[in-house]
């Protein structure tokens, strides 16, 4: 049996996802290649998140009382290839530990060294990581940055004193550090998959400047770090690229039209290596050891 783990910082789509997902694979309103295996002990935590979904609402952040681990067991119909998705319903912080406080809780190290592979989630809705010579100013201060003539002046003591909050860093940053991990001893490196999600695909697409842009075109000039180390370290992580709007549009603006679609499973839209148009398995069927 394959083993997934989803992965993905505060606020990256995971649990629309999921929820989502969930719909596709009960509900039958649309074709797709997988199908539950058996009921998850899970089955009252996903329920909720299903219908959270169904009723266009946002989905509320994972709390310290309601953090735990979720099972969503499936199969291939074709091949009858059964896939286990292991959910870590923490909260995204969980995922920075590794780049904040160079530790990680046992839980989620132990899954990560198990898993054959992994969805790696971040959302296109949200500021880019790039810090810019201009952003310079609004960190030091417009007036620190040099004088008239453009010689760079000393800043006084008192002036160079900012606090370093670990948690602030790049996206970027906390999610390689993560996947390194997966590789660092005492684990033993060894090739695996990892689809990339870019969540909130709909804003991408909404943006007429990026008609024809691809997932992984998007990832490579908006999260360049990421893609680099991807890129860089191949022999150990085999990549795919999807843009996946889980919930259809931006709540709650796009709530009314939302719920008027019929079929709620056709809310759902993703792209990338040949998926059908609402089939978000398609992610999950690429990384079962058979599938090509």
């Amino acid at each position: 049996m394959t083993s997934l783990l989803v992965v993905g910082m505060p606020n990256s789509g995971k649990s629309t996802f999921i929820a989502a997902l969930r719909h596709l694979l009960v509900a039958n309103e649309v074709p797709i290649d997988l199908c539950l295996a058996e009921l998850s002990e899970s089955e009252g935590h996903l329920n909720r998140l299903e219908n959270t979904w169904l009723d266009c609402e946002v989905i509320e952040r994972t709390k310290p009382a309601t953090e735990g681990w979720v099972e969503l067991k499936v199969q291939d119909k074709n091949t009858l290839a059964l896939l286990t998705l292991r959910i870590p319903d923490l909260r995204g912080e969980a995922f920075e530990q590794p780049a904040c406080i160079g530790q990680c809780e046992t839980d989620l190290f132990d899954a990560l060294s198990e898993a054959n592979g992994i969805l790696l989630f971040t959302n296109a809705d949200r500021e880019d990581d790039s810090l810019l010579i201009d952003d310079l100013a609004d960190i030091f201060g417009s007036d620190d940055l040099g004088d008239a003539d453009g010689e760079v002046e000393p800043l006084a003591a008192e002036e160079t004193e900012k606090s370093f909050k670990p948690e602030e860093m790049p996206e970027e940053v906390k999610l390689v550090e993560f996947l390194q991990i997966a590789n660092r001893r005492p684990l033993a490196s060894r090739r695996r998959k990892i689809a990339i999600i870019v969540s909130a695909w709909d804003v991408v697409t909404a943006n007429e400047r990026n008609e024809g842009v691809t997932a992984a075109q998007w990832i490579e000039t908006r999260r360049p770090m990421l893609a680099q180390f991807i890129a860089v370290n191949s022999d150990l992580w085999e990549s795919r690229v999807y843009g996946v709007s889980a919930q259809g549009g931006k709540l709650p603006r796009d709530k009314t039209a939302l719920k008027k679609v019929r079929r709620p499973s056709e809310r759902i839209q993703i792209i990338g290596h040949g998926a059908e148009e609402h089939d978000l398995s398609a992610p999950l069927r690429w990384m079962l050891p058979i599938a090509n």
